[in-house]
């Protein structure tokens, strides 16, 4: 699980509001008894809309508006070819890890397929690869050729380049099934994704664990979609770095969280504030620890 969530933060770097993005993740690992031996996941927009598993061998829908509107021929259809591109995957794994020696071990191959198309109606397709947390090969979708991004990847990039039937297949992938399926859940989604909820704020103060150490000022915003949004920290009106960021993460029902973290001399709490720009409000809002304030749009930083 926590490889899936690793992934998911991944695909949020390339969420633009201008853009609509379909992005699909498979994850094969050897010699693991904690996880299934290869997991997917697919989304729209930065958000989950199904995965798979080997275990279930079943792809599993997770939003209520797909099962409303997607027949029991369609999920058929997706669960094969999960049962398709698990295989492959697996099977990619097996041979680089026999490529490079690796014969034992815990060792992890990650394939993500993206396309996105942009207001204007431009279309950009991505794939690429990687290898116990490297970059390992990519595609250059305009020329159906593979770029190896690691030593290791040559004779896989030989391999692949020689396969007529192999980039057949990605080239209907991307330019076809990836992007017919994303005007399709944009089309019968479009409520959903087009929906607005504003996030909730908590500002929180944490001492150090000895007293050399600055205490630390929390900024979590949560529950917001869609998945743009700009958290600054201020100190008497200025922005300045935070410490710490861990990225958007996906919440459980298709919105997201952030936090952001700033380390403050004790006693100078009240002269931080953190700031919140999101589409959901009419104007960016700004928190403290205990209170809340709002700023007009004329007072925003930027």
């Amino acid at each position: 699980m926590l490889l899936i969530l690793f992934s998911i933060s991944l695909c949020f770097s390339r969420v633009s509001p201008d853009t609509n993005t379909f992005t699909v993740l498979y994850t094969a690992v050897s010699d693991s008894a904690d996880v299934p031996e290869v997991f997917s996941v697919a989304m729209v927009n930065g958000v989950q809309i199904d995965y798979y598993t080997s275990k279930t061998r079943q792809m599993i829908c997770r939003q209520q508006w797909m099962t409303d509107v997607f027949s029991v021929e369609y999920w058929e259809y997706i669960t094969n070819l999960g049962h398709k591109h698990s295989t492959m995957a697996k099977e990619s794994l097996n041979t680089i890890m026999k490529g490079t020696n690796h014969t034992s071990g815990i060792h992890i191959f990650q394939w993500m397929k993206s396309v996105e198309i942009s207001e204007d109606g431009s279309i950009k397709r991505s794939m690429s690869v990687g290898y116990d947390g490297k970059d390992y090969i990519s595609l250059e979708p305009d020329r159906m050729r593979w770029v190896a991004t690691n030593h290791l990847a040559v004779k896989t990039k030989e391999k692949w380049d020689s396969d007529e039937s192999w980039n057949n297949y990605w080239k209907w992938q991307l330019e076809e099934e990836c992007v017919q399926n994303l005007k399709k859940f944009m089309h019968l989604g479009k409520e959903y994704f087009e929906r607005k909820v504003q996030p909730e704020v908590f500002i929180s103060r944490s001492d150090p664990n000895n007293q050399y150490n600055p205490p630390t000022l929390s900024c979590l915003v949560t529950g917001f979609y869609p998945v743009n949004i700009e958290v600054t920290w201020l100190r008497n009106g200025e922005r300045v770095s935070e410490s710490q960021s861990s990225g958007v993460r996906p919440n459980h029902d298709g919105t997201h969280q952030i936090k952001k973290e700033i380390e403050v001399n004790a006693g100078d709490e009240d002269q931080y504030s953190c700031q919140i720009e999101h589409s959901s409000l009419a104007e960016a809002k700004v928190y403290q620890w205990g209170k809340e304030l709002h700023w007009k749009c004329v007072c925003v930083c930027v």
